[in-house]
């Protein structure tokens, strides 16, 4: 084997390593707080009930029997059926629950696997080292994989099935088709975007071939192009049915807001998706602020070279179409990192970014600076895993300092930060008024014999409403017949130890 031929290995192999290094040092073996704890919980909790329920584990539920104080993020899980439930895909946390023999909190760094996996896929796809290089290092997939989530199997699946169905354009095989719709059929168990990329692949074939190619409709509707999907997402939709009492499962049921929303609120949502927005809290990190390289890409086409290559036709539409039903159906932007809505779209805009990349090389003072911006963000995103992680630890530590059977928090960082302790000890999380008569009127009925109290050490002006509902929690604590005088501290928690007065 000649060294060119070793060159694209070691790039690659040099790529994971780099990654893996990264996660090494971010600790993604600690880091569980907000979605990766829910989906870790999620998937230790089949394990240990041998799959026989969905339900998560939860040691405090005398104390919290409607589930209204759970320690877990309320946006992340609800209840259904009479269980606590997280709202990530079955098919995922049940994947991994498979793993159950091995420690569960190293499961994420197998993720150098996925990123192996995407990159190859992009270099059988003829996809050149240099376009490869900065789609893996500078665009939100990087990133995306860093912690515990399907992303990584939404992304391969996603990016196979696209693969199959472009060939399936080009060649009309029907190994293409099964295998397109196989791999999307998949990938709609770990993400419903994964629906969304099927249409728009089928109506950007569908548009090509009726408008442009002048094929038959009858033809263009052929069963072999669309039903092992249709059969995949029947299953689908029955699964959730049956188990959700909802055919789009647990993410629609937590995700969509059933008030409604206003025009105006899903353009924001739009921009935020694809570029970024402000709001209270800072701005969005959207998909192509993260990578402006596609743009270019696209400003540089000629409609002479479009019509005169339909593969760049293809994907060209086949990204448009995504992005538009993508941002007039999310129900949210996605936080901070709100690209991942649109990742799927690397895919066909990588296809296009190497059609053009020997152009684009030809200012290459723009090129770089292009470069420059998205290892920038991908540095920052990276970073900020990094010290939202050491932070995690520092609280983690010092809430190992509270030794009691029950912690009752203020908050969920407070009660998020015990990490995958929570399904083994009792948390729960006190979070508003209107849930103090309730944590009173069970805290009477089970009357643990001790238990202890935790909120921010340092009052400020922006949880003073927050230490109101600590002192709240004490005062019903001591009318059911505790005292709760001993005071605890560390830098940043304040707790009070609770004990029955009868004990003393």
């Amino acid at each position: 084997m000649t060294l060119k031929s070793k060159s694209p290995a070691i790039i690659i192999a040099s790529i994971a390593f780099l990654f893996f290094i990264l996660q090494v040092l971010i600790r993604v073996d600690t880091y569980y707080l907000s979605d990766p704890l829910v989906k870790m919980i999620q998937t230790v909790s089949l394990w240990k009930q041998n799959w026989s329920t969905e339900g998560i584990l939860y040691p405090a539920r005398d104390l919290d029997p409607l589930f209204q104080l759970s320690p877990l993020n309320e946006g992340f899980v609800f209840l259904n059926n009479d269980r606590l439930i997280g709202q990530y895909p079955i098919a995922f946390t049940s994947l991994y629950s498979l793993f159950g023999f091995l420690p569960f909190s190293v499961l994420p760094y197998f993720n150098f696997i996925f990123l192996l996996l995407f990159i190859n896929l992009l270099f059988k796809n003829s996809i050149q080292i240099s376009t490869i290089i900065i789609v893996s290092l500078g665009t939100v997939v990087f990133p995306l994989l860093v912690d515990f989530s399907e992303n990584g199997l939404f992304i391969i699946l996603a990016g196979y099935g696209y693969s199959f169905l472009f060939k399936a354009f080009l060649s009309d095989k029907k190994n293409d088709w099964i295998l397109g719709n196989l791999f999307l059929g998949l990938s709609l168990w770990f993400r419903l975007e994964g629906i969304l990329f099927f249409f728009a692949i089928q109506a950007t074939i569908g548009f090509i071939q009726i408008f442009i190619k002048k094929e038959s409709i009858i033809q263009n509707f052929h069963p072999v192009r669309y039903s092992i999907f249709i059969l995949f997402l029947i299953a689908f939709l029955l699964w959730n049915t049956f188990s959700y009492s909802h055919p789009l499962g647990t993410r629609h049921l937590t995700n969509f807001d059933h008030n409604g929303r206003t025009i105006t609120d899903q353009i924001k949502i739009f921009f935020s998706m694809v570029f970024t927005y402000p709001r209270p809290d800072g701005w969005s990190f959207g998909f192509f602020l993260h990578s402006p390289i596609f743009l270019y890409a696209i400003a540089k086409l000629r409609k002479k070279q479009i019509l005169d290559h339909p593969n760049l036709l293809f994907h060209l539409l086949s990204a448009i179409i995504f992005i538009i039903i993508a941002g007039i159906s999310s129900p949210n932007d996605g936080i901070t990192l709100t690209g991942r809505y649109l990742v799927v779209t690397i895919f066909p805009l990588s296809f296009i970014l190497n059609e053009q990349m020997e152009k684009l090389k030809t200012k290459k003072w723009i090129l770089y600076s292009i470069y420059t911006w998205m290892l920038l963000c991908s540095f920052v995103v990276i970073l900020i895993f990094y010290f939202s992680s050491s932070e995690l630890r520092k609280l983690r530590k010092e809430l190992s300092k509270f030794n009691s059977p029950l912690i009752v928090t203020t908050n969920e960082l407070i009660s998020g930060g015990f990490g995958l302790e929570l399904v083994d000890k009792k948390v729960i999380c006190v979070r508003r008024d209107n849930l103090l008569d309730y944590f009173s009127e069970n805290l009477k009925k089970n009357m643990p014999n001790e238990f202890t109290i935790l909120t921010v050490e340092k009052e400020t002006n922006y949880n003073k409403d927050e230490r109101r509902l600590f002192t709240s929690i004490l005062t019903k604590s001591e009318q059911s017949g505790y005292d709760c005088s001993t005071e605890e501290h560390t830098a940043r928690i304040l707790g009070r130890k609770c004990i029955q007065l009868k004990q003393k």
